[in-house]
């Protein structure tokens, strides 16, 4: 069975649409909420919802200059950013200072009495008293969460999970991710509720939840993995910057539950088959423990390497292929019984497998989960991220990464069939090469996001890129990726990295042909040992648009298809987020002359 297929109908008691046990189910949320200590959180900026917030509580703060105030966006790309969050966007409100009854202002160490109180305020513990969402749309949400999103993100065994008052916060999460399914704004904005308040129940209950059961343990830190990949995939900047600044406390989350879970995530012990039902139930269920617990770890490092590209920031993990947890084959993780489970495995113990070299950095990784490879390209990710970052980032090690990512393909290539990938690989192994051939980075800063100034820079360096070989490199994958996602089936969900490449191959069209006024794709582009790998006539088909007899191909604007195709995956809000900021660059008077026919330049 692929991962990917519907959840097996075996002993699925509650979520594939027979009635939840409401009281369970409101006891359990009820367990949750009861200890929610809600901080009233400080005056937000300008530009937020503040229906939330109570601006009756803030403190006065001491009269003095205010030099850290942010300066105002410069440009309109600038404003529309993924990750900018601006105080400006309200008009209405602006910053302001009052003095303090006191001598704070005169450089004493002191508080009157009114200040006093205005702390108390700030730190006195709020209660929200809305109401969840009824259990049948709880029960919907969490239907369509393992129906369309899981494939996307493995980490929980779906046949044997259950809600329970010990994993209501995960189950709550669930939720919050499924609601995204639905189809209306109003389900996504009660899925944005759970959400919020969810991360401020696991931050205020974490203590607690790690010193009682390692299933209680390990149920919070998969609940934090899917809310950080609701945070990432919202659209909204300040979610994004909270995904990023509560990433590495997930980790320290999951490093602390593994610390007392005592269990091996690299033990390549076998199971005991000669047994009767019970102990190969509970064998079954220590073994599910176990690839769960590993999920997590290759969960994390794909957050890690994600929140490092959009954010351009070093990854905080060590990716490193020699520890990586041992992931068991899809089909087997999705067994529904013990009995299955044990049936799967024998098999699995009988089919021959091409034997590793000792030379294969990603030995350790495993050859038979997907998402095992999934995570294993996204840690070469991180390499390539971390060595820009390094500032030491020469052509040894380009080839380096390079030679990791066709080493990849060799051994991962079984698993790129379009019918059996929900994970879009060849989508991620082809933005990695784009993020080889040119700084990501670089290409954001010339279309206007760190403001005019730095714009004029980036923009001399990219025009000498777009004249480089690297250039028409960079684009080939970026062709390569576009025609990917084209076939796409309607009914496929995009994967988390699939709106970060279609971003970063339209921003390489912007700058090669709006910046660097480039004309034409190098046919020694089409050289390069990668493509060669996967078949170099076939790429310069599809570039010159004869794969399919479509002569009219090379005439199409290759940029708009990719803003079309931002919108068309726009399952997630960040998809839109990045059409957005590109419409922006395209429409401002500041830019570039209008749209420049490009061809492959012919041989002559």
């Amino acid at each position: 069975m692929a991962l990917h297929d519907a959840i097996p109908h075996t002993d699925s008691s509650w979520f594939l649409g027979t009635e939840l046990d409401v009281d369970a189910l409101d006891f359990s949320l009820s367990s949750a909420i009861f200890e929610w200590a809600q901080p009233t959180p400080t005056v937000p900026y300008p530009g937020q919802s503040g229906g939330d917030y109570d601006f009756s509580g803030s403190i006065p703060a001491p009269a003095g200059d205010m030099e850290s105030i942010p300066s105002r966006p410069q440009n309109a790309v600038q404003k529309k950013w993924f990750a900018f969050q601006t105080p400006y966007d309200d008009p209405k409100h602006t910053y302001t200072t009052e003095p303090v009854q006191g001598t704070l202002a005169s450089g004493n160490v002191g508080a009157d009495e009114s200040y006093r109180a205005g702390l108390s305020r700030q730190l006195q513990p709020r209660t929200h008293d809305e109401a969840l969402p009824s259990a049948e749309q709880l029960n919907l949400f969490a239907k369509l969460f393992f129906s369309r999103f899981h494939s996307l993100l493995p980490v929980i065994h779906a046949p044997t999970f259950r809600p329970t008052a010990e994993n209501s916060l995960l189950f709550l999460s669930i939720c919050s991710v499924g609601s995204l399914f639905v189809g209306s704004s109003h389900a996504v904005a009660q899925g944005t509720r759970i959400f919020e308040r969810l991360n401020k129940a696991i931050l205020a209950s974490w203590e607690t939840i790690l010193s009682r059961s390692r299933p209680d343990a390990l149920s919070m830190v998969q609940a934090a993995i899917l809310g950080q990949t609701f945070a990432i995939l919202s659209g909204r900047p300040r979610y994004l910057v909270l995904a990023d600044v509560l990433h590495g406390t997930v980790m320290s989350w999951a490093r602390e539950s593994n610390k007392h879970s005592h269990v091996d995530l690299n033990s390549t012990q076998k199971p005991n088959f000669d047994t009767d039902l019970r102990g190969l139930e509970e064998q079954w269920q220590l073994w599910i423990e176990v690839e769960q617990r590993g999920r997590v770890e290759i969960a994390l490092n794909i957050h890690d390497a994600e929140l490092a590209g959009l954010l351009h920031h070093d990854p905080i993990r060590k990716h490193r292929f020699a520890q990586y947890p041992r992931l068991q084959s899809d089909a087997l993780f999705m067994a529904p019984t013990a009995t299955k489970w044990a049936a799967i495995y024998k098999q699995l113990l009988l089919d021959t497998t091409p034997a590793v070299s000792l030379d294969d950095p990603f030995c350790n990784a495993g050859v038979r989960s997907r998402f095992a490879a999934y995570s294993v390209l996204e840690s070469i990710y991180a390499d390539l991220i971390e060595s820009r970052h390094s500032n030491t980032h020469r052509a040894d090690d380009s080839r380096r990464i390079s030679k990791l990512l066709i080493q990849w393909w060799q051994t991962h290539s079984v698993h790129l069939r379009d019918d059996e990938d929900p994970f879009g690989l060849p989508v991620l192994w082809h933005s990695i090469y784009m993020s080889l051939y040119v700084d990501i980075d670089l290409l954001e800063q010339a279309i206007g996001r760190c403001g005019d100034s730095r714009k004029v820079t980036a923009s001399e360096e990219v025009r000498k890129w777009a004249a480089s070989l690297d250039a028409s490199k960079c684009l080939v994958h970026a062709l390569l990726t576009q025609r990917y996602l084209e076939r796409m089936r309607v009914s496929a969900e995009p994967a988390i990295h699939i709106p970060r490449a279609l971003f970063s191959a339209a921003l390489a069209w912007v700058c090669f042909n709006r910046i660097g006024h480039q004309k034409e794709i190098h046919l020694g582009a089409f050289e390069a040992p990668e493509i060669q790998l996967i078949g170099s006539k076939n790429a310069l088909q599809e570039v010159q648009g004869q794969a399919f007899g479509d002569t009219a191909f090379a005439d199409v604007n290759h940029l708009h298809r990719l803003v079309d195709l931002l919108h068309r995956v726009g399952r997630w809000a960040i998809s839109k987020k990045f059409a957005s900021v590109l419409c922006t660059a395209l429409e401002e008077g500041t830019l570039f002359p209008g749209p420049l026919p490009w061809k492959v330049a012919k041989v002559h």
